[in-house]
C-alpha cells in the first residue's frame, strides 16, 4: 500500500509541480523514504551522448556532492544496454557484480535499478542503494522503480527535449545574429560613444537598465553588449517583445502557468523569466505590459520571486532585466498608464539612444558598413557610394533610424549592376543637392565636408522656418536645445539674422 500512495503522489505532483526538475528531486525523495535506501540518482543522456546526473539525492533530501564516486556504474551500465530493471539482494557476493570494483570499494549491498524510456530508447536509469542492509530491496521495489519510470519518463524526455531545441535555436540564434550584423554598434559620433562608455560601465554591474530611443535606434544592440560584457555572458540572453504577444498571453508567458489555468492551458509551463534563471532577460516595449503584469513585475524586480498563473506557489529566480521602450514612461506615470512604483524600480540606470538624425556623423560609416555586408552575401563587387549618393544620404532624416538606413542600403545593392552605388538608386526622396569638389580628397575628408555642408544647410532652413526662433526650429529638427545652440555657434549662425529676414 505505500507503494501505491508513493506513486499517488507523485502522479499527483507531476499534475501540479510546472517545474519536470523540481519534480525529479521529489521523486526520487519519495522512492528513498518508501524504499528505506541511503541514496537515490536519476541519470539521463545528453545531447553528446554522455550521461549526466539530472539528480543525486540522500536520506536526509541533500543533494550528493559527487555521485559519480557513490554509485555502482557496472549496474548502470548494465541497465542502460539491456533496458531491464535489475534488482541485487547483496551485491557484494553477487556474481553479476564480480568484476565490479565500484560496487566492492564502495561495499554495497542493496541496489536496484530501472530504465528511464521513450518508446524502445533508454535514455537515462532510476538507481537506488543500501551500503547496511542486504536484502532490502525484492520485486515490489522493481515495481515501484518500473511504474515510477513510466510515470515520469515521458514527461522528463519532453522537458530534455525542449531544453536541447532551445538550447539549438540559441546557437542558430546567435550565428544569424553575426550574420545580419546584430553584434555590431557602428558610432564614432560624440553621441555614440557617450552611450557605449556607459554601457560598458554598468555592463558589469547587476543594476536595472532602462533603455529609451525611438524605433529603429538599436535598442537590441545595446541590450546584447550589455549581456555580453556582464557575469552573465556565459548563459544566453532571452529576448521578449513586449508587444508582439497578446496581452491576454503577456502575464502567462512572463511567468508561467499552471495546468487549467485559462482555456487552453492543458498543461503547467515554465515563463521566460524562469528559462532565464541565471541569465539576462530584455524585455523590449515595456510600455506595452498591462497593469496587472507591471504589478507582477514590481514584486519580481524588488524581491526575485513571482508566482505563475493560476498557483498560489511563488517561485523565485537570479536575473537580470534589461528592459526598453519607444515611449515616454514617465508621461505614461502621469497619465495612469503606467505604474509609478515601477518606474522608480526600474529606472536604475538609463541609456538613451538618439536618433540617427542626431549623429549624421555615423550615417556614412554605418550605410559603408552594410554596404560591404550585403555586397558579400549577394556576391557582388561594389565597393562605395558616389559623391551624390553620399550627399543624398546624409541630407535624409531617417525617421526609421539605422533600420531603415539598413534597408535602403540593401535595396540599393539588390538594384545595383555596377561597383558603385548612385543618388538614382537609393529609394529616398532629394532635397537641395550639395555640391562638393571632393577631388583629391580622403574618404574621410570628404564624408567631414559633406557633413559640414549639410549641418550648416540643416541649421539655416529650421531656423528660416521658425523666423529665428530657437526652441520651435530645435524642436522640428528633433534636437535638444543646447545641442542646436551649440551647432549655430560652430557654423557662426545668428538667431537675429533670421529673424530680420522673416519681416522684410
Amino acid at each position: 500500500m505505500l507503494e501505491y500512495k508513493t506513486l499517488y503522489e507523485i502522479s499527483t505532483s507531476l499534475n501540479s509541480e510546472q517545474d519536470i526538475h523540481a519534480l525529479v528531486r521529489l521523486a526520487v525523495d519519495k522512492v528513498i523514504e518508501t524504499t528505506r535506501a541511503q541514496r537515490g540518482l536519476l541519470l539521463v543522456k545528453g545531447a553528446n551522448g554522455n550521461y549526466t546526473f539530472e539528480c543525486a539525492r540522500q536520506r536526509d533530501k541533500t543533494d550528493i556532492r559527487k555521485p559519480d564516486s557513490e554509485i555502482s556504474k557496472t549496474v548502470i551500465r548494465s541497465v542502460l544496454n539491456s533496458g531491464e530493471s535489475q534488482i541485487y539482494a547483496n551485491a557484494a557476493q553477487d556474481p553479476r557484480l564480480s568484476v565490479s570494483i565500484s560496487s566492492h570499494d564502495l561495499n554495497l549491498l542493496s541496489i536496484a535499478c530501472a530504465p528511464l524510456k521513450t518508446g524502445d530508447e533508454t535514455f537515462g536509469v532510476i538507481y537506488i542503494d543500501n551500503r547496511s542492509l542486504a536484502a532490502l530491496f525484492d520485486e515490489h521495489t522493481r515495481l515501484l522503480l518500473d511504474e515510477l519510470s513510466r510515470i515520469i519518463s515521458v514527461p522528463l524526455w519532453n522537458s530534455l527535449s525542449r531544453q536541447r531545441l532551445i538550447e539549438r535555436g540559441r546557437q542558430l540564434q546567435k550565428q544569424l545574429d553575426e550574420q545580419r550584423g546584430y553584434d555590431q554598434i557602428i558610432g564614432a559620433s560624440a553621441a555614440m560613444q557617450k552611450v557605449l562608455g556607459l554601457v560598458d560601465q554598468v555592463a558589469g554591474t547587476e543594476a536595472t537598465v532602462l533603455i529609451t530611443g525611438e524605433s529603429g535606434t538599436g535598442k537590441e544592440l545595446v541590450a546584447r553588449r550589455l549581456h555580453c560584457k556582464s557575469s552573465r555572458a556565459d548563459r544566453e540572453m532571452v529576448i521578449l517583445d513586449c508587444a508582439a504577444i497578446a496581452d491576454n498571453l503577456l502575464e502567462a508567458e512572463l511567468f508561467g502557468h499552471e495546468k487549467g489555468a485559462f482555456t487552453g492551458a492543458d498543461r503547467a509551463r515554465q515563463g521566460w523569466f524562469q528559462i532565464a534563471d541565471g541569465s539576462t532577460i530584455f524585455l523590449d516595449e515595456i510600455s506595452e505590459m498591462s497593469l496587472a503584469a507591471q504589478k507582477k513585475l514590481l514584486r519580481l524586480v524588488q524581491f526575485g520571486e513571482f508566482t505563475p498563473v493560476g498557483s498560489k506557489k511563488k517561485k523565485t529566480v537570479d536575473v537580470r532585466l534589461i528592459i526598453a521602450t519607444n515611449r515616454n514612461l514617465a508621461q505614461m506615470v502621469a497619465e495612469k498608464t503606467f505604474r509609478t512604483d515601477l518606474f522608480y524600480r526600474i529606472n536604475v540606470i538609463e541609456i538613451n539612444i538618439p536618433p540617427l538624425r542626431e549623429r549624421r556623423d555615423d550615417i556614412l560609416d554605418i550605410a559603408a558598413y552594410f554596404l560591404q555586408r550585403f555586397a558579400r552575401d549577394s556576391k557582388k563587387s561594389i565597393s562605395d557610394f558616389t559623391p551624390a549618393a553620399m550627399s543624398l544620404l546624409l541630407q535624409h532624416d531617417y525617421p526609421g533610424n539605422v533600420r531603415e538606413l539598413r534597408n535602403i542600403v540593401h535595396y540599393a545593392v539588390i538594384l545595383c549592376r555596377a561597383e558603385v552605388i548612385d543618388a538614382d538608386l537609393l529609394p529616398v526622396a532629394a532635397t537641395q543637392p550639395l555640391a562638393i569638389d571632393s577631388a583629391g580628397d580622403t574618404f574621410k575628408e570628404a564624408k567631414q565636408r559633406y557633413l559640414e555642408q549639410f549641418e550648416r544647410a540643416f541649421l539655416k532652413a529650421r531656423l528660416t522656418e521658425s523666423h529665428g526662433h530657437i526652441t520651435r526650429a530645435a524642436a522640428s529638427a528633433g534636437m535638444y536645445k543646447k545641442n542646436f545652440i551649440d551647432k549655430m555657434k560652430h557654423y557662426g549662425l545668428r538667431a537675429q539674422d533670421f529673424k530680420d529676414k522673416s519681416s522684410q
